[in-house]
């Protein structure tokens, strides 16, 4: 399927799901990473509406003054009766696995 939707009069604006995903993957695994986000990104900047109750719930916990991780990112979603919507602690678990970093790379062995 294209960018582009059947009707000619309307087009779904380009978006990167793996972008978007490894954005909040960094945000829950590096604190650094949140506060960079915070700069540079919006909720309305994340065209998946999981996304954007993921990176809402992240500014959340950031503003409230504690670590922004899987466990409390999960814990805001719960509270906010979201945390199924978005799909559970396993797609949060996910989000950090599409985090590209050298940390990874330990432990595998090249051709």
């Amino acid at each position: 399927m294209s960018d582009m939707t059947t009707d000619n009069n309307s087009k779904s604006p380009p978006w990167d799901q793996e972008a978007e995903q490894a954005t909040l993957g960094a945000m829950l695994v590096e604190a650094g990473a949140t506060k960079r986000a915070f700069s540079i990104v919006e909720t309305e900047d994340f065209y998946s509406q999981v996304h954007q109750r993921i990176f809402s719930a992240v500014q959340a916990v950031y503003k409230a003054g504690e670590p922004v991780d899987l466990v409390t990112v999960a814990a805001e979603l719960r509270r906010r009766g979201q945390l199924e919507e978005v799909g559970s602690g396993e797609y949060l678990t996910a989000l950090i696995a599409k985090v590209p970093t050298p940390a990874r790379l330990r432990g595998t062995r090249c051709l």
